[in-house]
């Protein structure tokens, strides 16, 4: 009850100082994204995700870890850790001044790669309306993925913008999340932003087709270049101590998690790994 308090109170708070001066600034949506890995159990993971929008400019979607990680490489050149799993990956980049939106992928070995989303968002909007938090919202549906998606907006806060690749309806998205309940994201927070936001370049563009192959010959042996380097291999061992891994292990290890949490949000480019 007190997490709910505070969370209206933010999002009170915000909407009324959006509507005197905070157009034009940066904002900072932050939403709560939990998704089921495997479709086939009901265990879930949870997200901390941030949407940060460049005035009309540009949009960023990606974790919080994430945008750390990017804002160290911007003052050091170093960032974080990356997901070995490219299906846990929400990175997204909506240039909205060109209407352009970009899926952004990292490797284990800091090689970005970016799919440029053609997939057109067409919105039916419903005349069901609702509250959540504090705001007055309609409901909408889409088709995105291969997935049916129910999402609730707000015309309180007239951003055009939402979650992931998630845009372009008359205000901003505050809740969305698909018929099989696979996906959900919900907004948690809001602020302002800094003056620069810093993210990752587009990289190598990849089509769908060339991101399966990528996925595949990751998947046939994911420390391939890592074991033809040379270079001595450490892990944690979990108490702090680096230690030498069998790499048969932890190559199987790796190749089962990625078989069988498989569930991306663009399902229709599911990749069958065998």
């Amino acid at each position: 009850m007190k997490k709910n308090k505070i969370l209206n109170f933010s999002l009170f708070l915000f909407a009324m100082i959006f509507y005197n001066n905070v157009v034009g600034q940066n904002q900072v949506f932050k939403y709560d994204l939990t998704y089921k890995p495997n479709p086939l159990k009901d265990s879930t993971i949870s997200e901390k995700m941030i949407l940060d929008i460049d005035d009309k400019i540009l949009s960023v979607f990606r974790t919080e870890f994430e945008r750390k990680s990017d804002s160290l490489i911007e003052k050091t050149g170093f960032g974080l850790g990356r997901k070995p799993r490219f299906e846990d990956q929400f990175y997204i980049i909506k240039k909205r001044s060109d209407h352009e939106i970009r899926k952004n992928i990292q490797t284990i070995y800091a090689e970005i790669f970016s799919i440029k989303i053609n997939e057109k968002l067409d919105w039916q909007i419903l005349p069901e309306k609702d509250k959540i938090a504090t705001f007055n919202v309609q409901k909408a549906k889409v088709n995105y993925g291969g997935r049916n998606w129910t999402a609730w907006f707000t015309t309180e806060i007239p951003i055009q913008d939402g979650p992931y690749v998630f845009s372009d309806l008359p205000g901003l998205i505050v809740k969305i999340s698909d018929d099989k309940n696979d996906y959900n994201f919900s907004l948690s927070e809001i602020k302002n932003g800094s003056e620069k936001i810093h993210y990752r370049n587009n990289g190598s563009e990849l089509t769908w087709e060339q991101f399966k192959r990528l996925s595949e010959n990751y998947y046939s042996d994911p420390f391939a270049r890592m074991k033809s380097s040379g270079l001595p291999i450490k892990v944690d061992d979990g108490n702090g101590n680096a230690v030498t891994p069998d790499m048969k292990i932890q190559t199987d290890k790796t190749k089962k998690q990625i078989k069988e949490n498989n569930n991306p949000i663009e399902i229709n480019h599911r990749i069958n790994y065998q």
